[in-house]
């Protein structure tokens, strides 16, 4: 490869990891624990290292990284990648301001505000706010502050009273809520998880039953969290019906949307969150289906000034200059924060709402493809219709967690697993909508490939055993 010095090290640095990476990038070769040791020197030594060493080490490491934007990746709930995205996440390292003030962060301050705006008014929070938090799961979890907080406003400086706070989930909701509610100090026993119908949807009339029952024994109800796309079958909670339940109660109305707020930004799809602008909260994670590098997660409220009320405190050392607004920090769960807006607020910008709309469409549309090719093969069985993105199937005689993870250990792809309805199944994201049909099919292939080479395997080992059992008998 040729080569194009700068006489700037940084970039020529810079230039050199990423030619590795994208040389590297549909690769899907696994390395174990013990690999890794052995192919890394990964103990930190006293004495410096020179460059040119810590490079080849560097480039090691990237080359063993496994890579979530080719077409043999449908593990997680992300993937793929978008050009522009990931050049602003690299700037905002380069340019490196925190986003606690307006005087260290400038512009961003603005940026920031104008995509938490333009979020809040997708949902129907027309007097909203929000906040940018590391993932999701830190979003849910200053959901139940807010929710705790306007239950009992005093708790913030004197602490419980003794009172048992009682959250509610689904049984297909994420494990955030449980940790969460361990970290405020709720108690995990104190989450009910409510049974879910046949298509993973929150049962209405089993939260009101649950409700009912802890407020007769005396227990304080204050929050359930609605999913808006669940992590194992994409399914979305009947936020309508479960928020009459819920305000009924006077409960804090939660929506996870982590996955699937973002196809609010299709006409099409935004059915699916009929009823969003009842909640009282929403987490918002673009960096699913909105396609920017991890991690960009909103915390979204329908009521301004609640993020300031729980998250504010004095600190004459940092809040010097500006007002309040124009100083993210003084609502927010962090002090020192990465920019994590510039990403999405740059990739929006060069989208605009219709390019994110067509984006969005061609997820569903790859969904389609492949939902259609597996219900045409028979040794294939579809779980159901997906919501979302999920598409969940098993191959016919052969355990579904076998098959994933003899892909993974093969280096011939990753796809993870989950159990609904006494069924264990895999599970196919199709998040990342430059993949082409043509890959996917021959994903499905090799998926097949994979099963038939460990029935055969289990045939041979059986013929053995059996032999032994007749010469024993």
């Amino acid at each position: 490869m040729a080569s194009h010095s700068t006489q700037n090290p940084f970039i020529d640095q810079l230039r050199d990891l990423l030619n590795v990476f994208e040389e590297s990038e549909a690769d899907a070769a696994y390395f174990s624990p013990q690999a890794i040791r052995d192919s890394v020197p990964l103990s930190i030594q006293d004495d410096p290292l020179p460059d040119h060493a810590l490079m080849n080490i560097l480039k090691t490491v990237v080359v063993r990284t496994p890579k979530t934007a080719n077409s043999r990746f449908y593990n997680q709930l992300f993937g793929g990648k978008e050009n522009l995205a990931v050049i602003a996440d690299m700037m905002v390292a380069r340019m490196n301001n925190s986003m606690y003030t307006y005087k260290v962060a400038g512009p961003h301050v603005l940026i920031e505000q104008e995509v938490l705006r333009k979020a809040c008014n997708s949902i129907g929070f027309a007097e909203g706010e929000g906040m940018f938090c590391p993932g999701g799961s830190l979003a849910n979890l200053a959901a139940m502050v807010l929710a705790r907080n306007t239950l009992d406003p005093g708790v913030v400086d004197r602490g419980f009273t003794g009172d048992t706070y009682i959250a509610y989930t689904s049984e297909q909701g994420h494990y955030s809520i449980r940790k969460n509610a361990g970290i405020i100090g709720i108690g995990r026993t104190n989450v009910r998880e409510v049974p879910v119908n046949a298509r993973g949807e929150m049962l209405a009339e089993r939260l009101g039953a649950l409700v009912q029952r802890d407020v007769e024994a005396g227990f304080v109800p204050f929050f359930v969290n609605l999913t808006a796309g669940t992590t194992a079958l994409g399914a979305f909670d009947d936020i309508t019906a479960l928020s009459a339940i819920a305000k009924a109660h006077n409960l804090w109305v939660h929506v996870d949307g982590s996955y699937g707020a973002s196809v609010l930004l299709s006409k099409r799809r935004a059915a699916l969150l009929k009823g969003i602008e009842l909640a009282d909260s929403v987490t918002w994670n673009a960096h699913k289906m909105m396609g920017v590098p991890l991690t960009c997660s909103m915390l979204l409220s329908r009521q301004s000034g609640l993020l300031a009320r729980s998250f504010s405190e004095i600190a004459d050392y940092l809040f010097q200059e500006n007002t309040d607004e124009l100083n993210p920090g003084t609502r927010s769960l962090q002090c020192g924060r990465r920019n994590d807006a510039f990403k999405v607020w740059a990739l929006w910008k060069q989208l605009g709402n219709k390019g994110y709309e067509q984006r969005i469409e061609r997820q569903f549309q790859r969904r389609d493809q492949v939902v259609s090719a597996i219900e045409s093969d028979a040794d294939f069985e579809l779980i159901m219709k997906p919501a979302l993105l999920n598409v969940c199937f098993r191959y016919r005689g052969v355990d579904s967690d076998r098959i994933c993870s003899a892909l993974d250990q093969k280096g011939l792809g990753k796809i993870g697993h989950g159990t609904f309805g006494g069924k264990h199944f895999m599970r196919m994201v199709i998040v990342d909508p430059d993949i082409q049909i043509e890959d996917i099919l021959q994903f499905l292939a090799t998926i097949k490939t994979v099963a038939d080479d460990l029935q055969c395997s289990d045939a041979q080992t059986a013929v053995p055993t059996i032999q032994q059992e007749a010469m024993n008998s």
